[in-house]
């Protein structure tokens, strides 16, 4: 009897070893050092999450923090003329180098294979090191990763676990959209949906699939920065355009008259967002564009009055806070707080002073969508144009729940951006900070807007499936999960 109860209690621990050390190997990638070369501070983030990514897989997990990691990845960059070198070493958290490899190229053109080359071999050397299968010596895996994720389409906090059920799909889209708004509700269920290109308009009925009803094209000089959605006094819909041309606004209000687009307004010098503040009814909101300032004055309610967009109760802002990335939230005792996404990507609760209360430890927003003003600073950036990026939007629900979405797999160079995956998460204010309550599974590709259908409890979410090139406008295409 004893030889059998022993028996057991070793094939049980070889189980759990065998679970534990299934887990995958957390590495965090620093800040990569520069020496020579331009745009050092650019290529810094560049290189390290260009160098994160492509460790990511089965066998590594790529992390935020250099506390949460098992592995630390440092590395350097050298340029000497044309040729360069780019080198890393892996430690463990207690700084102990456990292997080393470095990577040459010719030219800036060699330089993201390069990178990929380098993290085959630290893959290589690393599972060799601490293959799945075996014991990892020093390597304690968290009670959280030996838990099975949860099966759904949203990853919930074990308390707070109810589930989601369904999921729609639709076929691939042609064009890149960047943003998404939906219209009035169909009598066969379904619903009326705008998508933007940077130049043009598409009205789609989404029901059993989207079906393209109308589109329209704007002028070359011309760039959509912003699509929203809003029932006017008469019961019509609204659609405002909020257009950027050259480095001024020019944004257009448009109407449905039967199948087709018609424009109603034009030339307006507002950025335009409609949005539930603090979870109040939808209104519509505006914002100037100042000469020096991107964003200049208070935010304020905008109604249309014919031709005349007439202007209210106007709010104030904390520092960086702008139309598109701010929303207000109410909590148990109905105090009001301004909660904003800042440039750095940090989620923020400001008081009613405007006064910070509470960032986050982790980033969110990310977009790749951006509209050009003058740089008058051109002597000393040697740009002519400058790029403002737009951000995620922060919605927040009548029930006080605070919606963002979050890109990743983020790399920079210049102007351009680009992210592999996304996801929505639902934060809620208990007093001192914002704790996540549920998040959507990653998408696979990059999540460039989304919305949240709070009537019928369910989400929109866009993703980008093809980017556009020089002969294409590439492709989209729209999930729609229930949220339970």
């Amino acid at each position: 009897m004893n030889k059998l109860i022993l028996l057991l209690v070793f094939l049980l621990a070889s189980l759990i070893n065998s679970f534990a050390f299934a887990a995958p190997l957390r590495v965090f990638v620093a800040e990569i050092n520069t020496a020579g070369g331009q745009s050092k501070d650019e290529m810094k983030p560049m290189l390290q999450n260009l160098l994160a990514s492509r460790l990511n897989g089965d066998a590594i997990a790529a992390v935020g923090s250099a506390p949460e990691a098992d592995i630390v990845v440092t590395g350097t960059y050298v340029t000497i003329g044309k040729i360069f070198s780019l080198d890393a070493m892996a430690k463990t958290s207690a700084g102990k180098i456990l292997t080393r490899a470095f990577v040459q190229g010719e030219s800036q053109d060699d330089l993201i294979p390069a990178v990929g080359k380098l993290a085959d071999k630290l893959s290589a050397e690393l599972v060799k090191m601490y293959p799945a299968t075996q014991g990892s010596p020093g390597i304690i895996k968290n009670e959280q990763q030996l838990r099975p994720a949860p099966v759904g389409e949203f990853i919930k906090l074990s308390e707070q676990e109810q589930g989601s059920v369904g999921g729609w799909l639709s076929k691939r889209l042609e064009g890149a959209a960047n943003l998404i708004a939906t219209g009035k509700n169909l009598p066969d269920g379904g619903r009326e949906i705008f998508l933007a290109e940077n130049r043009r308009l598409s009205y789609y009925r989404q029901g059993s699939d989207m079906n393209l009803v109308a589109e329209v094209e704007m002028r070359t000089s011309e760039k959509i920065i912003s699509l929203d959605t809003i029932e006017n006094s008469d019961g019509a819909l609204d659609i405002y355009v909020t257009i950027v041309r050259s480095d001024e606004l020019a944004s257009q209000v448009w109407q449905l008259k039967g199948d087709k687009l018609v424009k109603v307004l034009e030339n307006l010098p507002f950025f335009f967002r409609s949005f539930t503040l603090a979870g109040a009814p939808r209104k519509l909101y505006a914002q100037s564009m100042g000469r020096d300032a991107d964003f200049y004055g208070d935010i304020s309610e905008a109604i249309r009055n014919g031709s005349n967009i007439i202007l209210k109760n106007p709010i104030k802002m904390p520092r960086y806070g702008n139309i598109y990335n701010f929303n207000k939230l109410l909590d148990r005792d109905g105090k009001i707080f301004t909660v904003a996404i800042n440039p750095d990507g940090y989620l923020i609760v400001y008081d009613q002073g405007l006064k910070e209360l509470w960032r986050s430890n982790d980033k969110f927003g990310g977009s790749e969508l951006f509209f050009q003003k003058e740089d008058a600073d051109v002597r000393t950036t040697g740009n002519k144009f400058r790029s403002i990026f737009m951000n995620q939007r922060v919605q927040v629900t009548a029930k006080g729940e605070v919606l963002v979405g979050k890109n990743d797999g983020f790399w920079v160079m210049g102007d351009a951006r680009s992210y592999n995956k996304g996801a929505v998460y639902s934060l809620v204010w208990n007093g001192s900070s914002l704790d996540e309550k549920w998040r959507t599974k990653d998408t696979q590709n990059y999540m460039p807007d989304y919305v949240f259908d709070e009537a019928r409890n369910e989400l929109l979410i866009l993703q980008t499936v093809q980017r556009p090139g020089v002969t294409t406008r590439g492709a989209s295409s729209l999930a729609i999960k229930k949220v339970e």
